[in-house]
């Protein structure tokens, strides 16, 4: 079994393929574990999920990072009816004996509901791009929800992980002072959605601060 790739390895793949997509004109944007890690969460995520803020195909774009980057490959989905490949970056020591390598998703707008993100709404954090801290927040309160609803006990047990993330989430939003009025940006069907989960959330913890943080960030 091969290990997991470190923290300094998710931040180095980051980069690399956020340079990369910048070079051809791509903005694009951490989402999930990675983005929630650097905003300051505790969780050590396993792979790199990438928002692009283009119209061009997701098998275009992975194609580019390819050619641009040798140590990005391409492999067959286990699906063998699926019509898109897997990306994945090879970590280490090219001659090593232990074979690793990290996942990286590209997910372009629209994908999992991810908004349309102004480039000037993209922040920097640790170094790499993240997507709005409000945008992330509510994108990982959609994850907790579709992963509750999952038929698939794969999909169901990283609903933990989920609550671990926005919990943390929660409270860093509240010390930086977020607020949603101030993102007149955001499409307002995006804020509904994730309002319209947050009693469903709120119901599942005895805790009755949640709400309250929710209240304060203008998500509920």
């Amino acid at each position: 079994m091969t290990s997991s790739p470190t923290r300094t390895e998710l931040y180095d793949v980051a980069k690399v393929t956020a340079r990369i997509l910048k070079s051809c004109g791509i903005p694009c944007f951490l989402v999930g574990g990675m983005a929630c890690s650097a905003y300051g969460t505790t969780r050590l995520p396993n792979d790199i999920d990438m928002a692009v803020m283009t119209d061009e195909q997701q098998e275009s774009v992975k194609q580019r990072l390819v050619q641009a980057d040798p140590r990005f490959y391409l492999v067959h989905a286990k699906n063998p009816f699926a019509s898109y490949k897997v990306l994945w970056f090879r970590l280490g020591n090219q001659y090593s004996f232990t074979r690793r390598a990290c996942k990286v998703d590209i997910l372009p707008r629209g994908t999992l509901n991810i908004p349309d993100v102004p480039p000037s709404k993209i922040r920097e954090v640790q170094g790499v791009p993240v997507a709005p801290l409000l945008v992330l927040l509510c994108l990982k309160l959609q994850a907790w929800d579709h992963h509750g609803a999952a038929v698939e006990y794969r999909f169901q047990i990283k609903q933990p992980a989920d609550e671990r993330d926005i919990g943390e989430l929660l409270d860093i939003a509240i010390r930086a002072g977020e607020k949603m009025t101030k993102e007149g940006w955001i499409p307002q069907t995006f804020i509904r959605q994730a309002m319209g989960r947050v009693p469903k959330y709120v119901r599942s913890f005895t805790n009755a601060s949640t709400r309250e943080k929710w209240r304060i960030l203008g998500v509920a």
